[in-house]
């Protein structure tokens, strides 16, 4: 009795103690019975797992059609084909007021668009790509492989601005195998860090690990600072972390693998069914056994063996064929019979299930089941404006993360540059600039528009917000991928061109007949029959 005394509290501690845990916690649930994950060391982990994922997207990139039309959804939306560059300086903590920050922004946009699409793409260290499309390259491998590298060199070819973008496949990165170089907390995945743990630099590989080439065989290690003597960018890494100390990528296709993998099996299964289906359209059914055929084959009071009745049978079948338009007929035997296979479909609710996994595919992906599947049968103008809205919000916060860490660095180099040149004016000259380099160098990136579901109702909307004074102008020309100052010049100058036609300003309030039906059942202006009911009412009274 003593014994159990003893033993009682420090059960009942054990008992409240597990009623207290979190069920998340719990390992006597059937759910968590045997679930036991580690936690892991982010870039270690990440290490065993990058070259294994980034394998399986990419070749999921180049064999499954849904894959590859989702990232290139993505990379449309996000992206486009030309990014274009927007400064933004801030002229306030520079001591300049908004005309000049106009005037220099305009001026750096001009240069920087000379030099982006430059007609022998000089701006390309390959000279292959513009920079847009540079920009819509590396978001690809971004979303696909996880991360996007480049390297920023200075190569002159007849330019004043010598600045050229070197694009990497970011798999490049990694450490010597030299064993002097020992991989820690300063180095690790070929990423170089200072004490405080800011990157240094990276250890890239003179080829792909995987190019056949005998040069590739003997490769070097070659190390680029991450930043130059004055702070200019040498080369970019970008990736979306998940983990704090991640150092490295993980494709946006990790968690769809599986599911993508799966329905690439079924959609090949059920292909080959229809196809085994139209090709087997019929089979011939005899009268009898095989011991009928030999008799009726064989001659008149002989034995014939059973390898020569079918031959005779075969060259029967090909000595006496029918053919009419697109088919072949073929004289039965008396007594036989056609038979058509019943096709056999290895999942009947294929489509229910097609639709299941591409939206669990789109989900990762970033995009929406419409999208991926190109199936727009089943949207209205609410669900339509809805998905809208949600993605729209994840494209402009990809877009900024990816600017603002690729293309931004990209342009801060090229910048200091044209300053150097004298071409740009700093205020306060070159020593300012990298002073006041984040002042200077801010700027935000013009991408593909938002799209409109219904142009009538939403110009309308924006019209009331414009006079309100909850947006502007240039808010709502950005939104539809256009520069506002190329906006205003061109509508300048086509203005200009109406009044020396004497054609007079364009009227910008005609209305539609769907614009005024639905301000009149909105309680809106009249209609014009209304309008004549009562002014003839009001004539009739007159005259009376």
């Amino acid at each position: 009795m003593g014994l159990i005394a003893d033993y009682l509290p420090r059960a009942k501690a054990l008992i409240g103690g597990r009623q207290n845990k979190r069920d998340a916690a719990r390992h006597d649930l059937p759910e968590t019975r045997g679930w036991n994950p580690g936690v892991g060391f982010a870039p270690a982990r990440y290490e065993r797992e990058m070259r294994t994922l980034m394998g399986r997207s990419r070749d999921l990139d180049e064999n499954n059609a849904w894959i590859n039309g989702g990232l290139d959804r993505r990379v449309e939306a996000v992206m486009g084909v030309d990014i274009r560059l927007m400064p933004q300086p801030k002229h306030k903590l520079l001591g300049q007021d908004f005309d000049w920050r106009m005037g220099w922004s305009q001026d750096v946009q001009d240069r920087h668009s000379a030099w982006a699409n430059d007609v022998d793409h000089r701006n390309d260290v390959k000279r292959e790509l513009t920079f847009g499309a540079q920009m819509r390259l590396a978001y690809l491998s971004y979303a696909r492989d996880g991360a996007a590298a480049a390297q920023i060199r200075d190569i002159r070819r007849g330019l004043r601005n010598p600045t050229s973008v070197l694009l990497l496949e970011h798999d490049r990165i990694e450490t010597p195998p030299d064993s002097k170089y020992k991989e820690g907390l300063q180095l690790r995945n070929g990423i170089a860090r200072d004490a405080n743990g800011a990157v240094t630099g990276y250890w890239l590989r003179s080829g792909n690990r995987d190019d056949p080439s005998p040069q590739a065989s003997m490769p070097r290690w070659d190390f680029v600072p991450a930043r130059g003597r004055t702070g200019r960018a040498r080369m970019v890494h970008v990736f979306s972390p998940r983990r704090v100390e991640q150092d490295r990528g993980i494709s946006k296709l990790a968690e769809v693998m599986i599911p993508a993998k799966m329905l690439d099996t079924v959609d090949r299964a059920e292909v080959h069914s229809a196809l085994k289906a139209a090709l087997l359209s019929i089979f011939i059914k005899a009268p009898g056994g095989t011991e009928d055929l030999e008799a009726a084959l064989a001659p008149t009071g002989q034995e014939q063996s059973q390898d020569l009745w079918i031959e005779d049978y075969i060259n029967y079948r090909e000595d006496n064929p029918l053919y009419m338009d697109f088919a072949q007929l073929v004289q039965l035997l008396p007594g036989e019979s056609v038979e058509a296979p019943e096709r056999f479909s290895p999942n009947k609710d294929y489509p229910a299930f097609l639709q299941a996994v591409l939206q669990k595919v789109a989900a990762g992906l970033g995009i929406s089941y419409p999208q991926i599947s190109q199936n727009w049968a089943d949207i209205n103008y609410s669900s339509a404006r809805a998905l809208l809205n949600e993605l729209w919000r994840s494209f402009l916060q990809d877009r900024h993360y990816f600017t603002q860490h690729f293309c931004t660095p990209i342009y801060a180099a090229w910048l200091e540059r044209e300053i150097i040149n004298g071409d740009v004016i700093m205020p306060g000259g070159l020593v300012n600039f990298y002073r006041q380099k984040t002042e200077i160098c801010m700027a935000s990136w013009i991408g593909p528009g938002r799209g409109s579901v219904d142009p009538l109702k939403e110009g309308n909307a924006q019209n009331l917000d414009e006079a309100a004074g909850r947006s502007s102008t240039p808010e709502h020309i950005i939104e539809r991928g256009r520069d506002p100052q190329e906006v205003i010049a061109e509508q300048a100058h086509y203005e200009r061109q109406r009044e020396e036609a004497g054609l007079g300003p364009p009227n910008f309030n005609v209305k539609s007949p769907t614009d005024s039906a639905s301000s009149d059942d909105t309680g809106g202006e009249e209609s014009s029959e209304e309008r004549t009911e009562e002014e003839t009412a009001e004539e009739q009274e007159e005259v009376e």
